[in-house]
């Protein structure tokens, strides 16, 4: 619906911008329909992109959060030695999967 009353409005409004004798004229009702299907046209690929982009960028944070929680699996199954670089490098490595666990939260609640 919203399609056919814009393409009426565009249509009349193009029709009075190039033909300035408007006067009521019945020979309109083709130019309407093209700009309904040209407007129809590009509204379909709009949300089309916007469709596909969304899409890709939903797939893109579930590859990084299953990237996220193979890390913090992986971090959690070393075994803590007794040399205290070990430790630090689980504790960097477990602060920055969390702080990335953060944000894609922020981004896209899950």
């Amino acid at each position: 619906m919203g399609v056919i009353f814009a393409s009426l409005g565009l249509g009349e409004a193009v029709y009075r911008f190039v033909f300035r004798d408007f006067d009521g004229a019945t020979d309109r009702l083709p130019i309407e329909m093209l700009f309904g299907l040209a407007l129809a046209w590009m509204t379909t690929k709009l949300a089309r992109k916007i469709y596909l982009y969304r899409m890709e960028i939903h797939a893109r944070i579930n590859f990084i959060r299953h990237r996220s929680y193979k890390i913090r699996q992986a971090a959690e199954a070393i075994k803590p030695a007794p040399y205290p670089s070990n430790h630090q490098a689980i504790r960097v490595i477990r602060e920055e999967v969390e702080r990335i666990e953060t944000t894609l939260t922020e981004i896209a609640p899950h």
